[in-house]
């Protein structure tokens, strides 16, 4: 008798237990499912996302690579198309960034400096990679410099930069005050490039040298003009 009493109080202290708890279990198991049926969405849903977006910019370099650089054709007018449905709908991903990126070089390439420096600030707008943004400012610097404004291309320019992008900024600045006529700046500026030269980056030591000794070469010419021009100085009387 008492085994069965023992029993019965099992099963009204368990009926009790689960009239407090059993709907908060309920709750928590049909939020895990949710949770994790939910996440299994998510990854399908970023997987076809990433898929369709590669699609898209794989069909773009097709294009690009059918233009042969012409100006103005069937393929480039495809390529834009596909630029701007990437933007559209893809665009805080890498692929709606390099494409803007190429177009902006084919803009440049054709002088269309206005088009080229939409396509580069669309890139510093929307993109979400450190790497590409780097890229776009340095070379929106030196499109806005061609567009005649140098001092706002180096504003843009300034600061530090990782040391994979250091020469490369360097270079630049030392292109733009070349541009301006600030030889002894773009000379120093050349030579700081060189100085921050990563060895994978040595092929480039050669281009720098020339720009950076033909400034040196011209400033000492300068000088030597200089000093000819002036009066030899009088001896004693």
């Amino acid at each position: 008798m008492s085994e069965h009493l023992t029993e019965q109080e099992q099963i009204e202290t368990l009926k009790r237990w689960w009239a407090e708890n059993g709907k908060g279990i309920v709750t928590g198991v049909a939020l895990a499912l949710i949770g994790y049926f939910g996440y299994q969405y998510w990854q399908g849903d970023q997987r076809a996302k990433a898929e369709a977006a590669s699609d898209l910019y794989q069909g773009f370099i097709e294009a690009v690579s059918a233009n042969n650089n012409q100006p103005d054709n069937k393929q480039l007018t495809t390529a834009k198309t596909l630029a701007e449905q990437l933007k559209d709908e893809f665009g805080n991903r890498i692929y709606a960034s390099q494409a803007s990126l190429r177009l902006a070089a084919i803009a440049a390439d054709s002088n269309d400096l206005e088009t080229a420096q939409q396509q580069l600030q669309w890139v510093l707008d929307n993109t979400k990679e450190s790497a590409l943004e780097l890229l776009a400012k340095r070379r929106l610097a030196t499109v806005m410099a061609a567009r005649g404004k140098p001092d706002e291309a180096l504003k843009l320019i300034e600061g530090t930069v990782p040391p994979a992008f250091a020469a490369l900024y360097s270079e630049t600045r030392g292109d733009i005050l070349k541009q301006k006529g600030d030889n002894a700046g773009a000379h120093a500026a050349y030579e700081q490039a060189l100085s921050e030269l990563l060895p994978e980056q040595s092929g480039s030591t050669q281009l720098l040298r020339l720009k950076a000794d033909s400034l040196a070469v011209a400033g000492s010419e300068g000088e030597q003009e200089q000093d000819k021009g002036e009066p030899a100085p009088k001896g004693d009387e």
